[in-house]
């Protein structure tokens, strides 16, 4: 879902910038530009992936505020059960780090927490916990 709108926002970008000049063909400092531009925020939708027996899929929203503190609401939907059950996010995002605190999460029938950490340095794929 993100990594489409990353990566159709970056093309749409990049042939924008780039019509005008260079045979029609991003310049590096185009593509350079737009990667900056992509990691500058980690608002948005998200979505994540787990392999436990089960199978799990988190779907939020990241909503940035003041120093880059974040709060956010989504689902989680276990594989082997009917509906998806909500939880909140709460974090921060000081370039480049990022770290969320997942509360709120029920697997098999128990209460979780969960917490991410880690470096948003890369475009080349989707936004994925």
């Amino acid at each position: 879902m993100r990594r489409m709108a990353i990566a159709a926002g970056a093309l749409i970008v990049l042939i924008n910038t780039s019509c005008g000049g260079n045979g029609g063909w991003p310049t590096e400092q185009d593509i350079v530009n737009s990667a900056e531009a992509t990691l500058r925020s980690v608002a948005g939708d998200w979505e994540g992936t787990g392999t436990v027996a089960n199978g799990i899929r988190l779907d939020f929203r990241l909503v940035e505020g003041a120093n880059g503190q974040l709060s956010g609401t989504g689902t989680m939907k276990e594989n082997s059960t009917a509906s998806a059950l909500p939880f909140t996010v709460s974090g921060s995002f000081q370039r480049p780090m990022l770290t969320l605190a997942f509360e709120g999460m029920v697997y098999e029938s128990r209460q979780v927490k969960g917490v991410a950490q880690g470096a948003y340095t890369t475009t080349g794929g989707s936004r994925r916990t």
